[in-house]
């Protein structure tokens, strides 16, 4: 809406404003004229009206726990990667140039600006001074699709971070940017957690050769808006639209007619899609690997099974069974349970290797065992059964069977996560000490297990076993480990390297951890240890990033491991009072100054 008044209305009566202002009835029939609303302009990053909406916000609080709570991390550059490549320096100072180019003027010096970021009055003259440098969009267009296609994404990738670090600092016209990058040799887009305006989104079609696009976390794009652009995309085989809180039916719909059997991954978590267009993506998109619905309402018995049956008979038309081709399944935080999931596996079993029903209704892990261990070959990965009241008996179910399958298909399941089990009966205590005592000589047999999550069990870690046989014989050979418990710095002990010389009855077990510990990522937030677990964490020489908020260690702790983990770059020490507090953010530098006493 321009500011200017509609053409032949004329001026307006000083009266009428005055009268629209006040509070006291007008007697004139002349009507007030409504305020207007206030226009945005369109610049990237700046923060919109559905940013603090209450499924974003448990969509960003779960983003963060997974990420440590990023906010308050110590970080610095790889210590071995001295010299970057080339070509790294090459797309960092390109993307610095980049984004200097597409920053807008200062406010003091743009009162005639329009809502992209350029001056009409000092357009041509801007446009034949770039020209004769170089540096106008459309050249830097041309430019850029000469690069390899990998090149492109990643110096947009680039562009796009830093974008996204100088929020709040500098506005970004969003015409140049979408000029320069969005265009038919274009093959990934990601503007995931960063507010791009609508004129941005709406050049996304420009891409006729788009495989992947990332929208994630864009609260404020409605489904009206984004169905118009999905049915233009033909050639997309990955979307993620994790967060897109107003996103629904008739975007889905649009993107299977579009896509059908060339898209490959979708994320639909935290949208508010229903079984109507689930339907209609089963059905047409033979050829689905990865499927996302985390936190999706309505997801129950009843929907589950009308969308099993609506979807298998839907396509038949197209040749397929639903989700024979699914290696991926995660349904997070849903009201799915025990039956309705078993319903999805006999679909999915023979291909799934990754499976997410953390938070469920899911009550025990029988139908997943029966189904996957029903399989001529095993082919699981990673199982996420965090937050369920799982059992002894249906735990030990689990990994028996497994355990005594061939060691090569042991060796497949790489990823298991544990975290928050429920404490709901004496039958079904959660995992305690005495439940793991009968789970852990299973997870030994596992000898491919290299990621484990046992976070928020309180109740276990009472007692010295059996995490310090975990920590011995599983622990040291995984490359993450997350064990927010009430750890003691003992149960570290088994990460030190093991002096007496095995027994000859063991021979076969010393095997399992012989050799220095291969932690990358050790998470040991709320625990109990002290300065003494600085010993045992020196071993990790692989270690990367370190969690220890809400610990009682201090800065000796932190010396000792300094010293040892020469790859460390990564320090979680928020809320660590043996820490000054103004060292915890930064860490790193104040070691590098010599400033940590």
């Amino acid at each position: 809406m321009s500011d200017r008044p509609p053409a032949g209305s004329g001026p307006r009566k000083p009266t009428i404003i005055k009268r629209a202002a006040t509070t006291t009835p007008s007697t004139s029939t002349t009507p007030a004229r409504p305020a207007k609303r206030p226009r945005h302009r369109s610049t990237i990053g700046a923060k919109q009206d559905g940013d603090d909406s209450s499924r974003l916000v448990a969509a960003k609080l779960y983003a963060e726990h997974l990420g440590g709570g990023v906010s308050s991390l110590s970080t610095r550059k790889d210590p071995e990667r001295i010299v970057e490549s080339l070509i790294d320096i090459s797309l960092a100072v390109s993307a610095r140039g980049l984004v200097k180019v597409l920053k807008l003027p200062q406010r003091d010096d743009r009162a005639m600006v329009s809502k992209v970021g350029w001056d009409p009055s000092k357009r041509r003259q801007q446009l034949q001074t770039d020209a004769s440098e170089g540096t106008s969009p459309a050249e830097l267009r041309d430019y850029i699709k000469e690069l390899p296609s990998g090149t492109a994404n990643r110096l947009f990738s680039q562009v796009i971070r830093l974008i996204m670090n100088e929020q709040g600092k500098e506005e970004i016209a969003a015409l140049p940017l979408a000029t320069i990058f969005l265009h038919s040799n274009t093959t990934s887009l990601s503007f995931s957690a960063l507010s791009a305006p609508s004129l941005l989104l709406h050049r996304i079609p420009d891409c006729t050769s788009l495989a992947s696009l990332d929208l994630a976390a864009h609260a404020t794009l409605n489904d009206k808006t984004l169905a118009a652009i999905l049915s233009k995309l033909k050639t997309l085989e990955k979307v993620v639209l994790r967060a897109c809180t107003k996103v629904g039916d008739a975007s889905v719909i649009e993107l299977s007619k579009a896509a059908e059997s060339r898209l490959r991954e979708v994320n639909l978590g935290f949208t508010a899609v229903t079984i109507k267009s689930l339907t209609a993506l089963l059905s047409r998109c033979s050829r689905l690997e990865v499927l996302k619905l985390a936190n999706i309402q309505g997801l129950n018995e009843r929907n589950v099974t009308k969308l099993v049956d609506e979807s298998t008979s839907g396509a038949i038309g197209w040749r397929h069974i639903p989700l024979s081709n699914l290696k991926t399944l995660k349904v997070r935080s849903t009201e799915i349970t025990d039956s309705s999931l078993g319903r999805l596996l006999t679909l999915c079993a023979l291909s799934l290797t990754r499976l997410d029903i953390s938070f469920t209704q899911v009550k025990t892990l029988d139908i997943v065992s029966s189904a996957l261990h029903a399989t001529p070959e095993w082919r699981l990965e990673k199982l996420n059964a965090s937050g369920l009241p799982l059992t002894q008996a249906t735990l030990v179910g689990f990994f028996e069977p497994l355990s005594r399958r061939p060691e090569v298909e042991r060796s497949r399941f790489a990823k298991l996560r544990l975290g928050s089990m429920k404490n709901v009966s004496v039958k079904c205590p959660g995992l305690t000490d005495a439940v793991f005592a009968k789970v852990v000589p299973l997870l030994e047999k596992l000898s491919g297990l290299r990621s484990v999550g046992l976070f928020q069990n309180w109740d276990l870690g009472k007692q010295s076993e059996p995490m310090s046989r975990f920590m011995k014989v599983v622990g040291r050979r995984c490359t993450f480990l997350d064990l927010t418990l009430h750890l003691q710095s003992y149960h570290l002990e088994g990460l030190l390297p093991d002096l007496e010389p095995p027994l000859e009855d063991f021979e076969e077990e010393s095997a399992l951890y012989d050799g220095p510990p291969r932690i990358q990522t050790l998470v040991l937030d709320s625990s109990k240890i002290t300065d003494e677990a600085a010993l045992a964490i020196g071993q990790c020489k692989d270690l990367r990033s370190l969690h220890i908020s809400e610990t009682k260690i201090t800065t000796e702790f932190l010396k000792e491991v300094m010293r040892e983990c020469l790859k460390l770059t990564t320090l979680n020490l928020s809320s660590c009072r043996g820490v000054p507090v103004t060292q915890r953010r930064n860490f790193f530098e104040e070691w590098e100054k010599g400033n940590v006493a």
